[in-house]
């Protein structure tokens, strides 16, 4: 990653000191057209121009670039700015200040350099006001004649010259952020593919030797159990138990892989979400009781396009978190409105302490444990990351009220089914 973010640096320093010769070439054949008139004063603008690019290019090594673009802006503008004054008005050399003004964007960063951008841009529009107010009160060197005959030509290619370079170096550098987003977008895939298979790898290794486990923590405890060992047995049962808790959460894992590697197919149908709603509510209703959590349902004849198996594991997921975390005599609602057109939204909301001032991000990132997962609630940080996965397979979609004043709204959001709606 920060290999990448120098050599990004690098390139654009390169880009900026590629303006750096395209000056040289300028101000070096404005430098000949001015010693060719044969005044002193002319010749010494041009080199003015001219060594503000020749001193940049001596200390690239040791000028900062914002610097190195500030010094020859500055002295580029400024010379501009003489010229036309001494140079009679057909000679067009004030069209020259006008495409410096959009300089700035193409060699300084809009994020880190607003104060250069600000005042490099300013100076342009100084400096072409002064000499638009006061281009009567200085005396004139160079003549129409040769003012429109040479200077007006130079002046004209000149400002289109400056004009197309920054059109140019903003397609090269669009070009190349385009080609490093492609880059870190096929290595953020990789990586994710990579973490997928390792996921799905690791459950199933993990599967044989937890049942394993299960299994003979179950014959532990029939034999303590028949030999009277109440001790025993409810050591056996504690293993059981755990082994049983940490089994379901390898299932989760494995189940999560092989979505997210699109590995289990999804046939969406018409659902009817009050079934789905009570199968799930009489899964949690022991864990609820034992809580000390009121479970509250609203009645509802809404259908959903969906997957019943997933509709009811993403569903699952979210009325689990809220039972285990609204805390001791708390209260879950499950709720379904139409938010939208065409869409059915099922609502979990409890009274407990809420997400708080979590990173909505954050908040769905598998094997995450956020601020009111206390410690002593077993559990992967999986439950969000499984429900917005399954959701999204039924093309729906999950989320999270930050808005509410207390406890917590989590909601899944289903696309209406179309033979429902019809009848």
């Amino acid at each position: 990653m920060d290999q990448n973010v120098t050599e990004a640096g690098a390139r654009r320093r390169q880009i900026s000191f590629a303006f750096v010769w395209f000056g040289l070439v300028f101000t070096f054949g404005w430098m000949v057209l001015t010693a060719l008139s044969g005044e002193i004063e002319v010749f010494l603008i041009g080199a003015q121009a001219f060594s503000g690019f020749a001193l940049v290019r001596l200390f690239k090594t040791r000028l900062p670039l914002v610097w190195a673009n500030t010094c020859w802006l500055t002295s580029t503008n400024v010379a501009i700015f003489l010229g036309a004054c001494v140079v009679h008005p057909t000679g067009q050399v004030d069209i020259m200040l006008i495409p410096m003004v959009g300089f700035p964007f193409a060699v300084f960063s809009i994020y880190r350099d607003r104060f250069h951008i600000a005042v490099l841009v300013a100076l342009p529009v100084v400096l072409w006001a002064v000499w638009f107010v006061t281009q009567g009160n200085w005396p004139l060197i160079i003549g129409e004649a040769t003012a429109e005959r040479i200077y007006a030509p130079m002046a004209a290619l000149t400002a289109f010259s400056t004009i197309v370079y920054p059109v140019l170096y903003f397609a090269i550098v669009s070009a190349q952020h385009s080609l490093e987003i492609k880059r870190a977008r096929r290595d953020a895939e990789q990586s994710s593919r990579a973490k997928t298979v390792l996921l799905s790898g690791i459950s199933h290794e993990m599967r044989t030797p937890l049942n394993a486990v299960i299994g003979l923590a179950d014959l532990l405890r029939d034999d303590a159990q028949r030999s009277g060992d109440v001790r025993q047995a409810e050591y056996a049962n504690r293993i059981m138990e755990a082994g049983e808790t940490l089994l379901a959460t390898v299932d989760k894992t494995m189940h999560f892989a092989d979505i997210a590697a699109r590995r289990t197919s999804v046939t969406l149908a018409p659902v009817r979400v009050a079934l789905v709603i009570d199968r799930v509510v009489a899964r949690y209703q022991e864990e609820a009781l034992r809580r000390g959590v009121l479970l509250q349902v609203e009645d509802t004849k809404a259908t959903v396009l969906a997957n019943t198996a997933l509709f009811e594991d993403a569903l699952g997921q979210l009325v689990e978190n809220g039972v285990r975390y609204c805390g001791s005599a708390g209260t879950v609602w499950v709720q379904v409105k139409s938010e939208r057109a065409g869409y059915h939204r099922i609502t979990i909301a409890d009274n407990g302490p809420g997400f708080g001032a979590v990173d909505p991000a954050l908040a769905f990132a598998p094997f995450e444990r956020l601020a009111h997962a206390t410690g002593t609630t077993f559990g992967a940080g999986m439950g969000l990351a499984l429900a917005r996965i399954k959701a999204e397979a039924m093309s729906g979609t999950v989320g999270i009220d930050f808005d509410v004043p207390s406890g917590a709204r989590v909601w899944i959001e289903l696309p209406a089914s179309i033979e429902a709606a019809a009848s």
